[in-house]
């Protein structure tokens, strides 16, 4: 038996996961590494943090599945780029997604191209290109050092490997292709005096890209020579490993951010409605995506928040939410703590309780965060079907789905099913799966149909369905004022 590695940048930790050819986990590990924000709307993470942590995951991971690892896969935090000089090393930290310095820049690029009609989407403070111009502006003389430039998870590429790639999905969120991702736009790069040849070529996300070094394999546990895939974006990756393959199949993850993706049919337009049409983790098709900046997060935020000598465990917190009513007494929660997106790309609003007196406990608080969660991904499902994707089969991931109280919420919420996806980590899978296909020749639709299990579902309510009809619309209230007018879509 062999096993197939995947490892997963996210925005807060490297997840890294062993499967075996019938996708059952045999080993997975995780490292955490900080966020700083040496600014207000910076945020900067040191890719040699990044380096370190998955090496100290993947020896983990390697020596606990007690198995050879025939391929690596790859998949990582959109929109996080790192400058290096002309030894491939890093001259700062990266900048990531959560980023929105370069908000300014942002909205005079969207006034010189229809992104829209040339990407498939509009140009966001989150895009690697507002954000290169903003570099251009204020700190023209470290660009001017930079000989390369690499995204996030394709700095690992880098290191593992010493090869330069990335995949369509990572390509495409850049804001610097056109619709497709499969090849820099001159044009577009040009709107911050980039010059695409310092871009990573970009390929298929299960092509192989390199193989693992010496000097990588000493660090990872890894053997020297071990095939690597290209793996894609962390959005392209989860639809890979929640094995979204059908028209109408719809994955909800909840992990930092929340996302919410479904096949997008060939030939759609762009969307004005919040949502981004982004490369598929299969080559040659697209995904539709709603995004919520605070998904799991804000769940993270208020268990720190109502820490006094240590935070709650999430399973107390489960347990204050149980004891307290569908609605929570008239409290809403706008989840919006790192921006607003889907349905209104909004990223300088932020987020919101509303309803709250003297009468309302910690647990009111509690069952507001999961239920606006809840709420921002009815929004979500609701906006994909206004533009011809409706979901008609829903599944459930990441570390926000492993509470059971919070899937049931959302369930409710929906009045629909939700089965929730056996592994958890969804990404680090899909990542893993395309390795392996990038090894064995198979399609990756064969992998994933074979190897995505669900571990549990979770139907709706009758009478919560009708306590949470009233509360969304109790939530819309509060969206709209924390918006400060009555719409906001399309904003930058």
């Amino acid at each position: 038996m062999t096993g197939h590695l995947g490892i997963d940048l996210g925005t807060s930790a490297v997840k890294v996961l062993v499967r075996d050819e019938d996708g059952a986990a045999l080993a997975s590990a995780s490292r955490h590494y900080p966020t700083n924000a040496p600014r207000p709307g910076w945020a900067e993470q040191s890719p040699e943090a990044w380096w370190e942590a998955t090496c100290a995951a993947t020896r983990e991971a390697v020596a606990a599945a007690g198995t050879g690892i025939a391929s690596v896969g790859l998949s990582g935090q959109l929109n996080g780029f790192v400058l290096l000089d002309d030894r491939l090393e890093p001259l700062a930290d990266a900048v990531i997604w959560l980023d929105i310095r370069a908000t300014d820049e942002a909205r005079r690029l969207a006034a010189l191209r229809d992104f829209p009609a040339l990407t498939g989407n509009v140009v966001s403070p989150i895009c690697v290109l507002p954000k290169l111009a903003w570099f251009r502006a204020h700190k023209a003389d470290l660009l001017a050092r930079a000989r390369r430039i690499t995204l996030a998870k394709d700095y690992l590429l880098l290191r593992l490997t010493g090869e330069f790639a990335t995949d369509p999905c990572d390509a495409l969120s850049t804001a610097m292709t056109e619709r497709g991702g499969r090849d820099w736009s001159q044009d577009l790069c040009a709107l911050a005096d980039v010059d695409p040849s310092m871009l990573p070529p970009i390929r298929p996300g299960a092509a192989l890209a390199g193989r693992v070094t010496r000097e990588a394999a000493a660090s990872t546990g890894l053997t020297a020579g071990t095939p690597v895939a290209t793996g894609a974006g962390d959005v392209a990756a989860l639809a890979v490993g929640c094995g979204i393959m059908a028209e109408g199949q719809t994955a909800i993850t909840l992990g930092t951010a929340g996302h919410v993706v479904t096949e997008a049919l060939a030939g759609g337009g762009p969307s004005d409605a919040g949502l981004w049409r982004i490369p598929h983790g299969v080559f040659g098709r697209d995904l539709w995506l709603g995004l919520i900046m605070s998904g799991g997060l804000s769940l993270s935020w208020l268990r720190t928040v109502l820490a006094h000598e240590k935070p709650p465990s999430f399973a107390d917190l489960e347990a204050l939410a149980a004891a307290v009513p569908p609605g929570a007494d008239g409290v809403t929660f706008a989840p919006f703590l790192e921006g607003a997106a889907t349905p209104y790309n909004r990223p300088d609003v932020r987020g919101a309780f509303h309803g709250l007196s003297s009468a309302h406990g910690t647990g009111h608080l509690v069952r507001a965060v999961m239920e606006g969660v809840a709420f921002n991904v009815r929004q979500c499902i609701e906006t994909l079907a206004a533009v011809g994707a409706p979901s008609s089969e829903v599944r459930l991931a990441e570390g926000g789905a492993q509470s059971d109280s919070w899937c049931q919420i959302i369930a409710d919420a929906l009045g629909r099913p939700v089965h929730r996806i056996a592994e958890r980590d969804t990404s680090a899978a899909g990542a893993a799966i395309l390795g392996e296909a990038a090894l064995s020749g198979r399609s990756v639709e064969e992998i994933a149909r074979h190897s995505v299990r669900f571990e549990r579902s979770f139907t709706p309510g009758h009478d919560t369905r009708a306590v949470l009809d009233e509360a969304y619309r109790a939530y819309q209230s509060t969206v709209r004022a924390v918006l400060g007018d009555s719409n906001g879509a399309g904003a930058v």
